[in-house]
């Protein structure tokens, strides 16, 4: 997880001063080779005859002449450029309208270096002048162009900067600095970025992993770019801090006309091979350095989201009884371990369990689990892996529990069985920590006889249940027919009303045939004549 911006910044700046110390310590006797051959071309054949030359006059200390404010020039100038670098980043996402934190491409990371370089000029340009001055003072004195027996120490060339041209003559060359940083750290930060992606591409891993020395070979790449391109331009600024030391020196485009006009282009690239030697050690220990201080500087800084709290470790004890979070927290690299727990409610299934119920039929039952993590600590130090341990758990705990029930009793009480389950899981995993929330029944399945017995049997129901209530129906009919013809015996004008109220029903029906009944008692009479 990342920090915050203020101490994302701070990392940067701490793990670009590394970097810079890093850089200075490699590349410092190459770097004294290359000013030198920059401000007097003519003094030198070669690089080995410059080494050479320095070693007799002044021995090998000579090489690191300048380097305390080289040390200084560099770990301003590189850790205001990659604390820039990373606000730059930003910027660039902001204008090309790209969400925070998303990753951009190799010329992207480019630009954003090309736009931090002005910022760290500021910083370079007065350490740069004081070192070139350190660094070609011997060659100064012996050309005539200051006089012989000055000191030579860093506070002397600051009290001398000071007297004759006040606090910005610290300054003098600032122009061509930024004009050589801009290009330059394009190339710079490019070549690093696509360097490393082509060696990430090559060997089938992230660009983060790619191992120390092509990591050291991306930072020599590019820092061998930045200087093809910005030397001539290095030279001239080089020649205007260092000559400024006999009086007010011309600007970036004059000396660069004067030195063309007098002396030709070649000593514009005078000291070219010291520069491309100095680059892969020194600019691969620079990104060596800042990568790694970046990553150990990273580590201690962990952010825990508002559903997640962190269990920290100090030597093997837990260091709090209250865990971390949320937001950011603070380890100690290779003391403290940390283990992030989530609060948030899972859910898992119960697989179908074969299950013996009590009266011996064998059913298969599944189900859902839902708990959360109550208690951090005790599910990290109480149990080595809580989830799986409550997953286990249920499924013995629904077995024992539907052990003890019948079958009508598994059919019918499921919100019970699902209550007792609930219980009895709650209060064993409670030592680790766990809540159990719910627990539901899924689906119960019967052996397929059983399924077909139990049909037989409710069809067998059903039919008996039928025939009684026909049953029940004929007895209520036979008694309500027996009442009605006691009462149409006890008025004869009832039987004749009776057959007019038929007569009516079956002529609003249409019917083409209708039947007139005949009182019997009619007959009677003819019969008794006869």
């Amino acid at each position: 997880m990342a920090p915050s911006p203020v101490i994302q910044a701070i990392i940067d700046l701490s793990a670009g001063a590394c970097g810079g110390i890093a850089c200075v310590l490699c590349g410092q006797p190459f770097d004294t080779a290359k000013v030198k051959m920059q401000t007097f071309p003519g003094m030198y054949r070669s690089f080995v005859h410059c080494f050479v030359s320095i070693s007799k006059q002044v021995g090998l200390r000579g090489l690191y002449h300048g380097t305390a404010p080289a040390l200084m020039a560099n770990i301003a100038e590189n850790a205001i450029l990659f604390m820039s670098y990373g606000f730059c980043q930003d910027v660039v996402r902001f204008v090309i309208g790209l969400n925070r934190g998303t990753e951009l491409s190799d010329i992207q990371k480019a630009c954003s270096g090309s736009v931090a370089s002005i910022f760290s000029s500021l910083a370079l340009c007065p350490t740069e002048l004081v070192k070139c001055r350190l660094q070609a003072m011997h060659e100064m004195e012996a050309s005539g162009k200051i006089a012989g027996g000055q000191k030579s120490t860093v506070w002397s060339v600051v009290r001398h900067v000071l007297k004759t041209n006040g606090p910005l003559g610290f300054y003098q060359g600032l122009s061509t600095t930024i004009v050589r940083e801009i290009p330059g750290y394009f190339c710079f930060f490019g070549g690093y970025e696509l360097s490393r992606s082509a060696f990430a591409h090559t060997m089938g891993r992230n660009k983060e992993d790619i191992g120390v020395v092509p990591l050291m070979l991306s930072g020599g790449f590019g820092g061998a770019l930045l200087w093809l391109v910005v030397y001539p331009i290095d030279c001239v600024k080089s020649r205007i801090q260092v000559l400024s030391l006999t009086g007010k020196q011309e600007g970036f485009i004059k000396t660069f006309l004067g030195i063309v006009r007098n002396e030709g282009v070649r000593p514009l690239y005078s000291g070219l091979t010291p520069t491309m030697i100095r680059t892969f050690p020194a600019n691969g220990a620079l990104f060596l350095a800042y990568e790694l201080s970046r990553k150990a500087m990273m580590k201690p800084f962990e952010l825990v989201q508002e559903y997640e709290r962190a269990v920290i470790f100090r030597l093997g004890r837990i260091i709090d009884r209250k865990p971390k979070g949320p937001g950011m927290f603070f380890v100690l690299p290779c003391v403290d371990t940390f283990t992030k727990v989530d609060l948030r409610s899972k859910t898992f299934e119960i697989p179908p369990q074969e299950i013996l119920t009590k009266d011996s039929v064998t059913v298969s039952v599944d189900g859902v689990v839902y708990f959360r993590v109550n208690d951090p600590i005790l599910s990290v130090a109480n149990v080595r892996n809580a989830d799986e341990a409550t997953r286990l758990l249920a499924q013995t705990t629904l077995r024992n529990t539907l052990g003890t029930k019948n079958l009508s009793e598994v059919l019918s009480d499921r919100e019970e069985i699902a209550h007792s389950m609930q219980f009895a899981l709650d209060e064993a995993t409670h030592p680790w920590g766990i809540k159990v929330e719910r627990v539901e029944i899924k689906d119960v399945k019967l052996p397929v006889q059983l399924q077909r017995a139990m049909a037989a049997e409710a069809e067998a129901t059903r039919e008996a249940r039928a025939k009684v209530i026909a049953a029940e129906g004929e007895m209520n009919a036979s008694r309500a027919l027996k009442e009605a013809s006691l009462v149409i015996a006890e008025s004869p004008s009832a039987m004749q009303l009776r057959y007019l109220q038929t007569l009516n029903t079956i002529s609003a029906e249409r019917n083409s045939t209708i039947i007139f009944p005949l009182p019997i008692d009619l007959l009677q009479h003819f019969v008794t004549r006869k």
